[in-house]
């Protein structure tokens, strides 16, 4: 049975039987890995657990989601008439290495209007308009861990909730995309704390504001014509305000009302090799670079320096006067119809008061990554890389080495 009757079998158990007009399909990607990584704190950190402390950790097993994010989807498109088509988006994550789900659909949750003549407007939850113009940059496609392109650049690869986005017609290869979020869902809200000392009810959740929630607004610009891509971005993400009653906003700890993200990036494609190249900033703070490497903690951590930012959750830490400067280079070439080589260098320098911030001794993060992926046919693939990192998260002396080897499968 076609798999667009399927998932309009399953579809019917959501939300009733398909519309005769519609077409609604299942979609998704398997992609099971082995993976060692190894992470060294240096001298100036230790990792810990709150119990005990470490210089070293190591891990090795199975992950899901190496060259792609494991996900299933359905997305469906109703014909309007005229040129105007209605659609939907619904994609959730799997960890296929268990077979449980997560977070329900919060890679994509989208409906929205398209037409051929004035363009495409979405409205909830998708990548950013950012991610859709620096498609293809990334040698890595923002995926394979610390080789991605993210790691330095932020809002190269990013999601925001609650947005309101439109994309352009294609213009002989030009199309720009804008969108606003009003709640990203990347960080928490503020609290309202009460002037008084109840002890029966001293805090109330601050939930009913806007600005009380952080907002972001994202912009891409993408040229894509024969061997040439170019694309600019910039994101603006405001900081949840701060509600607290009697104090000043300071008091609270919000020493960064917002971070300014702005990339530039290319691509050329001599056929027997393609350059990728890309540079940009972050100003007032970071973006997802936290993330870095998961499941750790060091001692002392970037976000407990006085003189940095108290605020931070989500992937984001705001810093006052705080800035980082990032570029890449890499190469993607095949060989022969089945196999693909990649790699890359990149950098993420820190600068403005982060340089001022000597109890965490920063220093200029560094990622060599190379990769190869071989097709068994068009939807299934095996995939090796190798990422190294210096300076982990702009830590001094931090390092990890990643190599994993797995196999994807898209439906």
């Amino acid at each position: 049975m076609k798999k667009t009757l399927i998932a309009a079998a399953l579809l019917a158990g959501f939300a009733g039987a398909a519309s005769a007009q519609s077409s609604v399909t299942l979609y998704g990607v398997v992609d099971m890995g082995i993976e060692f990584q190894n992470v060294k704190s240096g001298n100036n950190f230790r990792f810990t657990d709150g119990i005990t402390t470490k210089s070293s950790m190591s891990k090795f097993g199975m992950v899901s989601g190496v060259q792609n994010g494991s996900r299933w989807g359905l997305k469906g498109v109703e014909d309007l008439g005229g040129g105007l088509k209605a659609n939907f988006v619904y994609e959730s994550s799997v960890n296929a290495n268990d077979g449980t789900g997560a977070n329900n659909f919060t890679r994509q949750s989208t409906v929205g209007l398209s037409s051929s003549t004035w363009g495409a407007i979405d409205l909830g939850r998708r990548t950013a308009p950012s991610t859709y113009a620096f498609s293809g940059i990334d040698p890595f496609g923002s995926a394979f861990g610390t080789a991605a392109l993210t790691k330095s650049f932020g809002t190269n690869f990013i999601r925001y909730s609650n947005m309101v986005m439109y994309t352009t017609p294609n213009f002989s290869g030009f199309t720009a995309a804008v969108g606003y979020s009003f709640d990203t869902a990347l960080g928490n809200g503020r609290v309202l704390q009460s002037t008084t000392n109840n002890p029966v009810n001293p805090v109330v959740p601050y939930a009913y504001e806007t600005n009380n929630k952080t907002r972001a607004i994202s912009i891409g610009l993408r040229y894509a014509n024969g061997p040439l891509l170019v694309a600019g971005t910039w994101d603006r993400i405001n900081a949840a305000g701060s509600a607290y009653v009697g104090v000043p906003p300071n008091a609270a700890g919000l020493n960064s009302d917002k971070i300014d993200v702005w990339a530039l990036g290319a691509t050329y494609d001599f056929k027997i090799a393609k350059i990728h190249a890309a540079y940009g900033q972050q100003i007032g703070g970071v973006v997802n670079n936290q993330a870095l490497i998961g499941g750790t903690a060091l001692v002392p951590e970037l976000t407990s320096n006085p003189a940095g930012s108290t605020v931070s959750g989500g992937g984001l830490l705001f810093a006052a006067g705080a800035r980082t400067n990032s570029w890449m280079v890499g190469l993607t070439a095949p060989i022969g119809d089945n196999v693909k080589v990649f790699g890359s260098v990149q950098q993420l320098i820190p600068g403005g008061t982060f340089n001022t911030w000597t109890v965490s001794r920063m220093s200029d993060q560094t990622i060599a990554s190379i990769g190869a992926t071989y097709d068994l046919s068009k939807r299934t693939n095996l995939y090796a890389y190798y990422s190294y990192v210096n300076n982990v998260a702009m830590l001094n002396g931090v390092k990890a080495n990643t190599v994993a080897v797995g196999i994807r499968h898209r439906f």
